[in-house]
Formats: structure tokens, sequence, C-alpha cells
């Protein structure tokens, strides 16, 4: 979504990708948002402007067509413990904030209400804020920590030595880092899509701009990384976007594909 699909406004050319929907549609091509958001948030976005109803949601660990359930991941709430000990007590970690992704809200403790940015406000529109988010009682999907100016592959690669298998963290933008369920990926949320709509990975192509797009670009034959995407996914896309987020590269290259075929 945001650095691929949207500008760094966090828009899009509605009127133009509304065209290109129908015109995807008559072609019987199928249209989906993968993201590291919440459902909600991607409803948000897209629920009064474009006919979107597919939707790979909280990177891959809950997949949504037509408003039921494909598939979905949770982390357990031993899992969700073990995690929030780790991340205050270990000197390496200690986020500025933490914050769970479950299926009825997103929730934040109450005491680092002061660390709310409107970033945050923007990607959690169904934040609550309680006294202690580790008695939280929600079907939890993802844990969200964010670090301001730190790198973060270091720390999400912390954090799966710490929890081998049993976690998956990967960093997001905007300074955070995503943790879900162990072997859960946005690669995986497009696998269950594919059984669901009867497709192989040979008829997907993929967009994406950071690490936690990795595993879906090497699924999709046709993998597209932005031009403005961190190094690490350029060198693994089959393709390079010649247009950034900034200039829409997401729908220059459906023109470009549509024009094509």
């Amino acid at each position: 979504m945001d650095g691929t699909f949207l500008n760094d406004q966090h828009q899009y050319e509605i009127d133009r990708f509304n065209e290109q929907l129908q015109e995807l549609k008559h072609r019987k091509i199928h249209f989906a948002i993968a993201s590291g958001n919440h459902y909600s948030h991607l409803q948000m976005i897209f629920g009064t402007k474009s006919p979107i109803v597919t939707f790979i949601a909280e990177n891959g660990a809950l997949t949504m067509d037509r408003g039921q359930v494909i598939a979905e991941s949770r982390l357990a709430p031993t899992i969700i413990q073990q995690l929030l000990r780790q991340l205050k007590d270990d000197p390496n970690l200690q986020p500025e904030s933490i914050h769970l992704s479950g299926q009825h809200a997103s929730y934040m403790n109450a005491a680092e209400a002061a660390t709310t940015t409107p970033e945050i406000k923007y990607f959690y529109n169904n934040l609550k804020l309680v006294p202690d988010i580790s008695q939280v009682d929600d079907h939890i999907y993802k844990l969200n920590a964010i670090w301001n100016h730190t790198p973060l592959k270091p720390k999400a690669d912390y954090l799966n030595a710490k929890f081998p298998g049993v976690i998956h963290a990967t960093a997001s933008g905007f300074g955070s880092i995503d943790i879900i369920a162990g072997g859960v990926n946005k690669g995986t949320g497009l696998q269950q899509l594919e059984d669901h709509l009867h497709l192989t990975a040979a008829n997907i192509a993929a967009f994406g701009d950071n690490f936690n797009d990795l595993e879906m670009l090497n699924r999709a034959k046709y993998s597209y990384a932005m031009c403005n995407a961190v190094p690490e996914v350029q060198q693994q896309a089959a393709f390079v976007t010649r247009l950034d987020n900034n200039h829409f590269g997401v729908l220059d290259t459906i023109d470009q594909i549509l024009k094509q075929n």
C-alpha cells in the first residue's frame, strides 16, 4: 500500500484506477490488495472510492474475499505474552510503542498515548487505548512495534532468532516491525487466494517496495519492485517499475500490461 500503491500523502488517482478496475473486470482479471495494514483500515481507504472486494491484510494473517474470511492465522496468547515480555525487558529491543491488531479493534497501552503520532492514528483508525494490552481479549493477528530512527531489519532478524519458527517478524515501513505467526507472510496469503480463486502463481502479477513484500514477490511470476523500493526488493523482483509511488507506478504498469495484452 504505502510506498507502492499510494503516494506519500496516502492517496491514489481514484478515477484512473476505477477505469482500470472496469477494464480488468471485463477481461476477467482479479485485483486484490495485499498489505500489512488491518482490514478495517483497508476498508476505510477504499470503501466508498473503489469497488475492491479482495484483501490480503495483516501481512498475510487475514485473507478476505467479498466480506468472507478465506483464511486467517492468529498469534497464540502464550506467544503474545512472551513477545510482550521480550520487547519490554530486552535492552536490544524496547520499542517506543506496541500495538496489537485484532479481529475487533487495534489496541495500545494507555500509558503510551503520548507516543500516538498522526501516522499511528492514520494506520490504526480503530485504535483502543487499554490499561494493559497483555490482558486484551480478542483474536490477535499481528503485534506491531515501533522504533523511531532505528534500522529495522536487524531488529526483525533478532526477533526471528529469539523465536525461531514461532513468529515471523518483518520490517513494514514507517519505523515499524510487524510480528505475525510463524510461516505466515504475504506469500502464504497469496497462495491461499490462489487456491480460493483457482489460480496459480504463473497467473499473477504483484507489486511491492519493502521487506514484508519479498515472499509475495518471490511467489508471483510477474513480480514488480517499485523503483523506490529498498535495494533487496529490487534485486529479487523480476521487474522494476519505471515510476515511483508518488507518480503512481502501479497504475502506470497496469496501463502497460493492459496495452500489451
